[in-house]
């Protein structure tokens, strides 16, 4: 059974979460259809303060009429020529939001359906990819991780039901715990419509092509899954010095704090790690997976590098000197880069020296964590770089995805 706090707090499904939705909501069985079969999975969620709010943003989705709403009707269609595929796109639940007030140095996004309606309407994309690929809030907690990925996998895709024709989105795994990884990420695929999985560039200071994943990765080989990563914190292991963390357990207090397991958030010098530090960890993780042999061995598998590699197309002369054809093959064939931030006024050529097909090239946006004077210049670097042609600008928003998705989605 449930505990009392939860119950409580589920009989109080009242508040008005998402934009337009009546606050009327009455105990929903939805919610207890979550808890019912996350126990049955071996995953309780009634200990944790987030779970409550998680529910209450689940349930206030499911109910969710968008035409009955008060968001422009013209936001709500897709106009004519908006024909962009945004594979890098995020979606930040408001309870989420909560337990993850900020990352990389800065503040987690307000994010509204009619903002990112608003947003794909300006940029012409007619359907955006969500993503919410950390659930590592709590380091060390195990179940607290599981439990924050079953919840995120729920929330998008109630939301994605709301607007399936705009929406689709990759699953939220439970790295660094592998068995209910790939438990949870296959439930996400077969029972909750995910078109693949995200993952950060490490999960609690592991990166993808440690040795302790390779059954994860069998598992995703198996299902021929698109594998979306997205940089995250590095992490410094400091033994003897445990970090202090709010708790995530309820009763939920302000004064509440635990031990957490010893790691810090890194970051070499003063700036940001969104601006210092995530270009390299993108690196970082794809050159462990080469030299893991992960890359090259599993080939059914095919990984959406973000920011058209980050900082990894300096690297790969200098530090893969060994299998090198077969490496290259893997980022000629199974990788697909999108272009989030600006980067196609002169990173692009730099990955293009590799011989990388324009045709492997999709768009992101990076939205809503792009900060907003950076949409449109972004969006314009684009339209004026050098490195391609029209007709492979176009292909890039659209014609590519349609080619890496295909029996995944409905286009």
């Amino acid at each position: 059974m449930w505990t009392p706090i939860v119950l409580v707090s589920l009989i109080a499904l009242t508040s008005n979460l998402v934009q337009g939705q009546p606050a009327d909501v009455p105990l929903d069985p939805i919610a207890s259809r979550i808890l019912r079969e996350a126990l049955a999975d071996g995953i309780d969620l009634a200990p944790f303060n987030f779970t409550a709010p998680a529910l209450q943003e689940i349930v206030a989705w499911a109910h969710f009429d968008a035409e009955k709403s008060d968001i422009p009707a013209d936001l709500l269609r897709p106009a004519r020529n908006a024909t962009t595929v945004d594979v890098h796109a995020h979606h930040v639940p408001n309870w989420f939001r909560t337990i993850e007030p900020s990352d990389g140095g800065m503040p987690s996004p307000v994010w509204t359906l009619e903002s990112q309606l608003q947003h794909m309407a300006n940029q012409s994309i007619g359907r955006s990819i969500l993503s919410i690929p950390k659930p590592n809030i709590f380091l060390g907690d195990k179940n607290a991780t599981v439990a924050i990925a079953r919840l995120l996998n729920e929330n998008t895709a109630a939301l994605v039901k709301v607007l399936p024709n705009r929406f689709s989105f990759f699953a939220t795994s439970a790295l660094p715990y592998v068995n209910e990884s790939l438990a949870e990420v296959k439930r996400a695929v077969e029972t909750l419509g995910a078109v693949g999985v995200a993952l950060t560039s490490n999960h609690e200071g592991e990166y993808l092509g440690n040795p302790q994943f390779a059954r994860f990765f069998a598992g995703m080989e198996e299902m021929k899954a698109i594998v979306f990563v997205h940089p995250a914190n590095p992490l410094m292991e400091t033994a003897g010095r445990p970090c202090v963390g709010k708790s995530n357990r309820v009763p939920s207090g302000e004064s509440q704090f635990i031990i957490l397991q010893p790691w810090h958030r890194f970051n070499a010098c003063r700036h940001t790690k969104g601006i210092a530090e995530f270009f390299f960890e993108t690196a970082r993780t794809f050159m462990d997976l080469a030299l893991s042999r992960t890359l090259q061995n599993l080939t059914h598998l095919n990984w959406i590098i973000p920011h058209v590699g980050g900082s990894l197309p300096s690297i790969i002369d200098r530090s893969i000197r060994e299998d090198t054809a077969a490496i290259m093959e893997a980022f000629h064939t199974r990788c697909w880069w999108d272009s989030a931030g600006i980067t196609y006024a002169h990173q692009l050529g730099g990955l293009l020296a590799y011989n990388i097909s324009p045709s492997f090239l999709l768009y992101g946006s990076d939205w809503p964590w792009i900060p907003a004077p950076l949409v449109d210049p972004a969006f314009d670097t684009i339209a004026t770089s050098p490195f391609l042609d029209d007709a492979q600008k176009q292909a890039m928003r659209s014609e590519n995805v349609k080619r890496l998705f295909e029996g995944k989605i409905e286009f």
